[in-house]
């Protein structure tokens, strides 16, 4: 009763603070510590292990005996014998004599450590989904800036362009092509915003949050201390460690089914005594189960097929975490060389690529045409940098998830 009232406590307790949302901004550490700490989705993962030692409970239990009492009596003297009158009462106690117990007990231990890998390997890919889905809300952020940036660009080009139509150096083409121009940049501003709108929702909804929009702060940049060994730690990997210890409890799952074939045994014990005249005997017995029928030859080849079914899906997740380490190492080295290229050959040049072509343009010495095109590349190359950084943001994470060091790396 009191394991029961202290769960109810805690549930009436835990209730508020799920429902409640997170603050509207918050930076990478914040999102990581929600996804493992406060995300719902998790505290659902969480109940699985709860199951599991309720399975525990009733493995060790023992199994109950079985009162049986009879009275009859009867209508006339000397049928069946000599008592008017016979009463008969009787125990049977069933007896695990095969070791059932013993492996009903280290299944569900085996089943409780499973449930606990299985549960901080969740942990450890929400954490890696809301990093990730932490960095796109980021570069959804800083592309509609971008985008509105260059909306201001626009419109203080466009004052340009108008000074110089009254003067009589533009014409009614140039401030014409300069509207067009606004128009389809303000198309993408408008779809950038709802792009950002969907980037809050999914975050939100990846970590099992209701009405809640969150603003991303801090600064898109590739990420710090990220290892870039060529192999994993498999004896570190959440999702290995899962995967074998599935196979350890459904190994332990064949034993019990293999343990439980043996036929059912039950020691039983008795009284049975008579009235008018008085008789009383006692009685002691045993009954086994005659398996000629074999009803529990399936539920054995059941067990045994779901282990070599959790053996494959332990061979499956080592081959995919390989596999994962190797893609992810080839991506980050990429896009970091593509970044370091950015960096040194692109971004330096960009704001002079910006004066030279309003001064070109002032001086008479271009056309609008050309001024548009270059203010057109310079937001075009600074949207690509915004999907090149966080492309190798998150490939980044992705490679220490991939590596089994992720929880070490975020503390």
């Amino acid at each position: 009763m009191i394991p029961r009232l202290t769960a109810f406590v805690f549930l009436l307790i835990a209730l508020p603070v799920l429902a409640q949302n997170p603050p509207e901004s918050v930076d990478m550490a914040g999102v990581l510590t929600l996804a493992r700490k406060a995300s719902p989705r998790l505290a659902l993962e969480r109940q699985n292990i709860a199951v599991a030692r309720a399975e525990r409970r009733t493995a060790s239990a023992y199994p109950n005996p079985t009162i049986s009492y009879n009275h009859s009596h009867q209508p006339r003297a000397f049928t069946d014998f000599e008592g008017a009158r016979a009463q008969e009462i009787s125990i049977e106690q069933p007896l695990l004599i095969a070791g059932q117990r013993g492996a009903r007990v280290e299944a569900a231990e085996q089943g409780i450590r499973a449930a606990q890998a299985y549960f901080d390997a969740s942990g450890n890919e929400l954490a890696a989904d809301a990093g990730a889905a932490f960095i796109a809300l980021l570069a959804a952020q800083e592309k509609h800036a971008t985008l509105m940036a260059s909306m201001t660009e626009l419109d203080h080009l466009r004052n340009i362009v108008a000074g110089r139509q009254m003067s009589g150096m533009a014409s009614q083409y140039d401030l014409l092509r300069l509207d067009i121009e606004q128009a389809t940049w303000h198309t993408r501003s408008v779809e950038s915003k709802a792009e950002l709108a969907d980037r809050q929702a999914h975050l939100a909804t990846l970590l099992g949050f209701s009405d809640w929009r969150p603003h991303g702060t801090g600064e898109l940049l590739p990420l710090k201390n990220v290892d870039m060994g060529v192999s994993g730690n498999p004896d570190k990997h959440p999702v290995l460690i899962a995967a074998r210890r599935e196979e350890a409890a459904a190994r332990a799952n064949t034993e019990v089914a293999h343990r439980e074939r043996f036929p059912n045994v039950s020691l039983t014990a008795g009284r049975f005594w008579t009235s008018a005249p008085y008789g009383a005997s006692n009685t002691i017995g045993i009954s086994i189960e005659v398996p000629i029928f074999g009803t529990r030859g399936g539920a054995f080849d059941r067990a045994k097929a779901e282990e070599q079914s959790a053996g494959l899906r332990r061979y499956l997740a080592e081959a995919k975490v390989q596999a994962d380490v190797q893609r992810y190492t080839a991506l980050v080295t990429q896009r970091t060389a593509a970044f370091d290229h950015f960096e040194q050959q692109l971004e330096p040049r960009l704001p002079s690529l910006k004066q030279m072509a309003e001064d070109a343009y002032r001086l008479g010495k271009s056309s609008i045409v050309e001024l548009l095109d270059a203010t057109r590349m310079r937001y075009e190359t600074q949207l690509g940098y915004l999907e090149l950084v966080s492309g190798l943001a998150e490939a980044q994470l992705r490679l220490q998830a991939a590596r089994g060091d992720f929880v070490s790396w975020l503390e």
